[in-house]
């Protein structure tokens, strides 16, 4: 009854788009999974989550996904095609807003998604979500966030 009071826009189990980054990383829209053509648009996504909504550079974007491996030069062209993938998914999806971009980088607008990382940080033991040590399992790069996560579930059950 209390969820009732609330229009379907401030109330964030209606959002279409769920990020789940405890775990896999999966992207979901309407309850499934996010096909695009790219695997490594995922990860692009995945980045973009693991960001908060801070804006991306194109050279941070080539970092994380191909860390040491080759020349970044070379990887922009691809990132170009992965940057592309997405908009057309998003677009067919119509997911318009979901990403902001800027010359050179994008950013994930957290306000239009739902995400059991956003949500555990915010709320803690409310959270309807619990973070139990596995944070985007598939990933290498997003180490420091999951021990930043393993610190903080420590002192919140040390409590």
């Amino acid at each position: 009854m209390q969820e009732l009071r609330y229009s379907l826009e401030q109330n964030s189990f209606n959002k279409r788009v769920f990020a789940q980054t405890f775990g896999n990383f999966e992207l979901f829209v309407d309850g499934k999974p996010v096909a695009f053509k790219y695997t490594k648009t995922k990860e692009v996504v995945a980045v973009l989550v693991n960001n908060r909504g801070a804006q991306t550079t194109n050279g941070e974007l080539i970092a994380c996904l191909w860390e040491d491996d080759g020349d970044p030069e070379k990887k922009s062209s691809y990132l170009s095609n992965l940057r592309q993938d997405l908009q057309n998914t998003f677009t067919h999806l119509k997911l318009n807003g979901i990403i902001t971009k800027q010359r050179g980088s994008m950013a994930i607008n957290v306000d239009k998604i739902e995400c059991d990382l956003y949500d555990w940080l915010d709320k803690q033991k409310e959270s309807r979500y619990h973070y139990l040590g596995d944070y985007m399992n598939q990933y290498s790069w997003p180490e420091y966030r999951h021990a930043e996560l393993d610190e903080i579930s420590y002192a919140l059950y040390d409590e």
